[in-house]
C-alpha cells in the first residue's frame, strides 16, 4: 500500500515537475520577445554592499513569494517567479515537491530581507515548489538587514526597481521599469 502511495507521489512530482518547466520556457520567451527581464537578483553582488549594515533576526514570517527577487548562488538556476531553469536540479526539485505532496513538514527557507525585497539564503526548491503549485505566501526564517544606505533604481525585478550594486547580465534586454 506505501508502495503505490510513493508511486503516486512520484508520478505526481514528475508532473509537477514538467509543468513548471513549461512554464518556465514559456515565460524565458515570452520575456525576450516582451524585452522584459526575467532574472532573479544576484544576492551576493546586493549583499556585498550591506556587509557593515545592521542584521537582525525577525524569526518565522509569512513572506509574499513575488518579494522573493534574488538568491546567493543559486539566481541562475530559476526564474523570477522561481520556476526551474535548469534541468540538472529536477531530482532535488521532484524530491521537495515530493514531500510536500506526502505531507511532510520542510525546514522553513532562510531569507534576507533588504527593503521590501527578500533573497534566499537557504531553500531555493522549497520556495520554487511553493511558487509552483500557486502558493502567495511561504514561512520562512528572515534576518532584516537595514537598507536605508541604498538607493532604489529602475531594474528587471517584478517590483519595478532594483537595489544599487546591481547591473543585469543581458544588456539586449532593457530591464528598465
Amino acid at each position: 500500500m506505501y508502495d503505490k502511495i510513493e508511486n503516486i507521489a512520484d508520478a505526481l512530482a514528475d508532473r509537477d515537475y514538467e509543468h513548471a518547466r513549461r512554464r518556465a520556457f514559456w515565460r524565458k520567451i515570452r520575456s525576450l520577445l516582451g524585452r522584459k527581464c526575467n532574472d532573479l537578483l544576484p544576492a551576493e553582488r546586493v549583499l556585498n554592499n550591506l556587509l557593515n549594515q545592521e542584521f537582525r533576526s525577525l524569526g518565522l514570517q509569512q513572506v509574499p513569494i513575488e518579494r522573493i527577487v534574488g538568491s546567493s548562488g543559486r539566481y541562475r538556476d530559476f526564474d523570477l517567479a522561481f520556476l526551474p531553469l535548469r534541468q540538472e536540479h529536477d531530482g532535488r526539485w521532484q524530491s521537495v515537491a515530493r514531500a510536500r505532496r506526502q505531507g511532510f513538514n520542510l525546514p522553513p527557507p532562510l531569507l534576507y530581507n533588504v527593503g521590501d525585497t527578500y533573497f534566499v539564503e537557504d531553500g531555493n526548491h522549497r520556495i520554487s515548489v511553493a511558487s509552483a503549485s500557486g502558493q502567495e505566501y511561504i514561512e520562512a526564517n528572515v534576518i532584516a538587514i537595514d537598507a536605508s544606505a541604498l538607493k532604489a533604481e529602475p531594474s528587471c525585478t517584478r517590483l519595478g526597481y532594483k537595489i544599487a550594486g546591481y547591473e543585469p547580465q543581458n544588456k539586449a534586454v532593457s530591464c528598465s521599469a
